[in-house]
């Protein structure tokens, strides 16, 4: 069960990796433009907010296999979307697929995880994440390599074949989470919560809403924007997937602490995204690929702030959909307004506010570590 369970997630990490590279760029060579692409983007957000509890009540009211089966469905017919569209409605419906797909999975593998490995804490998930971006950059480097034998229709192609597959694959799967009892209605409400969980709340908020913007719509846009092609970037994404893969196993393994990960994490982040704003383009994926060092400690916080957050809920699912629930309407926001912002008054004001949010994110990172509930 586990080794199939790990098959879809890296499969669908594969997917994404490739998504995340082509599909603003394939946006902007059917003549969609910066702002428009914005707007689109924040639909993915919103179907995150509308599917995310209601998912996470079936996995815990039903099991795990349920949420599967219908993530790898969502998951085929967004790629076969992104093939067939040509207006920017068309890709607004696969962008409300991809969140409806991505909160099916992530309402789910935590838990999943949890019941599983229970002695390994949050070090479970951050393993399974490592291996996660492995995938992703094998699938944002195959952009590149299949971009230039059948343009973007072959590597689209490749993606709706591979979500067929972990698709019959889920078929195949048995329940490993579910809770005790099933969900009730005042099980998704947020009143009543301690102190601490209406901080998470925030501060998931806080760390997700620039940032998704950023790494999933604005910097491939920027980097073609400075000169950069399709099979370059996607080289970069694949480095930075690789990168962070390889770090995260790495804190996995030698465990490191909060405190270090959040400054070490933070300050490595911001000095490189200072360079992919400010450098000469030839340094532009240097300072790029260096941001990747900083991102693996900013997700070991950010795993053990889900830890700290689920490990006494019975129903694990539901919390830690109700936690990120607030980050979805965020991202949604700042995806609406990016583009018309970019194009405004440039890419330089982003980065900054990125930055000061990724500071923001690890310190009280460390704060929330040290409360009581």
């Amino acid at each position: 069960m586990l080794k199939r369970l790990y098959t879809i997630n890296f499969i669908d990490a594969f997917i994404v990796g490739a998504t995340t590279v082509i599909v603003p760029l394939l946006m902007a060579s059917r003549g969609i433009d910066i702002a428009t692409i914005g707007i689109v983007f924040a639909a993915a957000p919103f179907a995150k907010a509308v599917v995310r509890l209601a998912s996470a009540g079936i996995a815990d009211s039903f099991g795990d296999r349920v949420i599967y089966i219908v993530a790898c469905i969502a998951n085929f017919l967004e790629t076969t979307t992104y093939m067939i569209s040509s207006t920017a409605s068309g890709f607004a419906a696969g962008k409300l697929l991809d969140g409806a797909r991505e909160s099916f999975i992530w309402s789910t593998v935590r838990p999943s995880l949890m019941a599983a490995s229970p002695e390994k804490k949050h070090f479970a998930f951050t393993a399974l994440l490592s291996g996660r971006f492995v995938y992703n950059a094998l699938g944002s480097l195959s952009v590149g390599a299949l971009f230039a034998f059948g343009g973007f229709e072959l590597p689209l192609a490749a993606m709706v074949a591979l979500s067929a597959y972990i698709l019959l694959s889920s078929l195949r799967l048995k329940n490993i989470h579910r809770a005790e009892t099933h969900a009730k209605l005042s099980d998704f409400t947020p009143f009543g919560r301690s102190r601490k969980f209406y901080e998470i709340a925030g501060l998931f908020t806080l760390g997700s809403a620039f940032y998704s913007v950023a790494f999933y719509m604005l910097l491939p846009l920027y980097f073609a924007a400075r000169g950069f092609t399709l099979a370059e970037i996607g080289l970069f994404y694949a480095g930075y997937f690789l990168i962070m893969g390889i770090m995260l196993h790495f804190m996995t393994r030698h465990k490191i602490t909060m405190g270090a990960a959040a400054a070490g994490g933070a300050a490595i982040y911001c000095a490189g995204l200072a360079g992919v704003a400010f450098a000469p383009t030839s340094l532009i994926p240097a300072f790029f690929l260096s941001m990747a060092l900083g991102d693996a400690g900013l997700a070991v916080i950010w795993e053990q702030i889900n830890f700290i957050a689920a490990k006494e809920s019975k129903k694990r699912a539901i919390d830690l959909s109700l936690l990120v629930t607030p980050s979805f309407f965020g991202v949604m926001a700042v995806s609406g307004v990016s583009g018309l912002a970019v194009a405004a008054w440039g890419y330089a004001p982003f980065f900054a506010a990125l930055a000061l949010s990724e500071i923001g994110f690890a310190a009280w990172c460390v704060r929330l570590a040290s409360m009581k509930d």
